[in-house]
């Protein structure tokens, strides 16, 4: 019987990929005095995903992602301006950006059957601060996120943690919820909890390793 639902936030309940651009293309505007296109837009999300997945598989550490991938738009964009200073404005004006599905009130429909959990990769302090701006903090009966936790999804000590903080080692009490196959569901699948793919970019689960599947968050009203 589920009594734990752990959510992952960016993809899930907060729309990353527009939080993203709007940022971007503010630092970009702002440093460098240059609008950006979407195929720049486009450009800078696709290097963003290729160094996070090198730092999420343990090949570099936060910082030297960060660095990376503005080194890359940089020489991309033949713009002049200071990669650090660029990367820190980014950063801050991330920690408050909180762009939410339309699908956010399903939170409304699961906060008095189950405990609602985040299990996110990233920073405690930007992943709070981003839930705040959005106005669902509260919602929440903890925060799991890698920065605290130690260890990033899909490591089985992320779950490890969860299980030892809540004392329940009843993996039939969790489900997790999230965007990813490679992080979210392996993890959960490896942890030995249920888990739900919320496939919103139409990517298949062609393994079909996740427990159920669905388009968008509305869909757990007939799961959960």
């Amino acid at each position: 019987m589920i009594k734990y639902i752990l959510f992952d936030l960016d993809g899930t309940l907060l729309d990353f990929s527009k939080s993203e651009k709007r940022i971007i293309k503010k630092v970009i505007k702002d440093y460098a005095n240059y609008e950006l296109s979407i195929e720049d837009l486009n450009y800078f999300s696709k290097i963003n995903e290729y160094w996070f997945n090198r730092f999420n598989d343990g090949y570099m550490t936060r910082i030297e992602y960060q660095i990376k991938r503005f080194d890359e738009f940089k020489k991309y964009l033949k713009l002049e301006f200071d990669i650090e200073s660029c990367n820190k404005y980014y950063c801050d004006n991330l920690k408050i950006a909180a762009d939410l599905y339309d699908d956010i009130d399903i939170l409304d429909y699961l906060y008095n059957k189950y405990d609602l959990f985040v299990a996110s990769n990233g920073m405690l302090e930007t992943q709070k601060n981003r839930l705040l701006e959005a106005k669902i903090y509260n919602y929440f009966k903890d925060y799991y996120v890698s920065e605290k936790i130690g260890y990033n999804k899909p490591d089985i000590k992320f779950f490890e943690y969860i299980f030892n903080d809540l004392n329940d080692y009843n993996k039939e009490n969790y489900v997790i919820i999230g965007d990813r196959l490679s992080t979210d569901i392996i993890g959960g699948k490896n942890a030995g909890i249920k888990t739900i793919y919320l496939n919103r970019l139409d990517i298949k689960d062609t393994n079909k390793i996740s427990d159920y599947e669905i388009k968008s968050l509305d869909e757990l009203k007939n799961i959960l």
